[in-house]
């Protein structure tokens, strides 16, 4: 297949907090939230052509005109919100309006629409409790759907491995890639020994996980 970098000029990212309202020191996680957004916009600044805008409180979305950090941004996104639990639908696709680049919500075009609709079949998902679920879908229209069929596959495998992990588990991780993927610090950080670290990885699948985000990011990397 040739790889026409034009069929998908923007990746929009569109996605809420599950359960915002249920909570425990919701105005903490808000001011949190926003804070994270915020690290993300710095972060990744040369991969976005609108900011991560927050609306309604607990949903966000944002617009990316480069994709080959898209994973491994929604991957951390997911760790440093920890122990919020997040939804997101990621759509392919065109911009019909002009580019706001400070408030996503102000734009639209097909690849909005695709999201959107990714997060309503999340939501239907858990509503009718489908023994295959996941908390990312991606959508990328008709030309590609054994594409969009194995990274949605892939998303879902993910989200059941993630579901296990404990909330220390997952903060051992996020130090870890904070730190290089270096074991000894991260060892470090946490003032723990690095065997500890070296059985939280293990136990928790991780380089099996993080194959899997690099299989997904090649993927989307061929669309």
């Amino acid at each position: 297949m040739v790889n026409d970098v034009t069929r998908y000029p923007y990746i929009a990212i569109i996605g809420d907090i599950k359960d915002s309202r249920k909570l425990k020191q919701r105005k903490a996680s808000q001011l949190r939230f926003n804070e994270v957004l915020g690290w993300l916009n710095q972060t990744y600044q040369e991969d976005l052509a609108a900011k991560f805008t927050i609306s309604m409180g607990d949903s966000f979305q944002g617009l990316l005109k480069d994709k080959n950090h898209l994973i491994s941004m929604l991957f951390e996104l997911e760790l440093n919100l920890a122990p919020m639990e997040l939804r997101m639908g990621i759509g392919l696709g065109d911009v019909e309006t002009e580019i706001n680049s400070d408030n996503s919500l102000l734009n639209d075009g097909s690849c909005y629409h695709r999201a959107r609709a990714m997060i309503e079949l999340i939501e239907k998902s858990e509503k009718q409790y489908a023994q295959s679920s996941s908390n990312i879908l991606l959508a990328a229209g008709s030309q590609d759907p054994h594409y969009e069929k194995l990274i949605n596959t892939i998303f879902a495998l993910e989200t059941a491995l993630k579901t296990k992990w404990t909330e220390r588990q997952k903060e051992i991780i996020r130090i870890y890639l904070a730190n290089g993927k270096n074991q000894y610090r991260t060892a470090k950080v946490l003032d723990i020994g690095q065997s500890s670290v070296n059985k939280a990885l293990n136990s928790t699948d991780f380089y099996t996980f993080s194959h899997s985000l690099s299989t997904i990011q090649d993927t989307i990397n061929q669309l």
